[in-house]
């Protein structure tokens, strides 16, 4: 192997393109909990084990879904941590959220509009 950064990002992208969504998605909502229940018990390092998983499942998501850029991510965390309390980030959040546009923002504006309409 001579570079290992290329060999695994190539990997990640191959298994990306040879698996539906569906696919992927079970396999990871698998991991994550069947895997996490059997590994946080098996010692040290057993968290270390299902975080490289999860880790793994992250790259070859950022390959099949190539659209999702950061400023998706950072919304979303901000999003997150603007509604359960947590650490402040070293920006203005609300200043990020409001000037954002993007496909996330409008799903949440959508059916935020939908549940106002069921509460009325």
């Amino acid at each position: 192997m001579n570079n290992i950064e290329k060999e695994y990002d190539e990997w990640c992208e191959v298994i990306a393109n040879s698996r539906d969504a569906e696919d992927l998605i079970a396999h990871f909502r698998q991991h994550v909990s069947d895997h996490y229940e059997r590994h946080q018990w098996e010692g040290d390092d057993s968290v270390k084990v299902w975080l490289v998983g999860v880790l793994n499942f992250m790259h070859i998501f950022e390959k099949k879904f190539p659209g999702i850029k950061t400023d998706d991510l950072l919304y979303k965390l901000c999003r997150h941590y603007k509604h359960a309390g947590g650490p402040h980030a070293s920006f203005d959040v609300d200043e990020f959220v409001l000037n954002y546009k993007g496909d996330i923002k409008e799903f949440y504006e959508k059916n935020r509009t939908k549940s106002i309409a069921l509460i009325k």
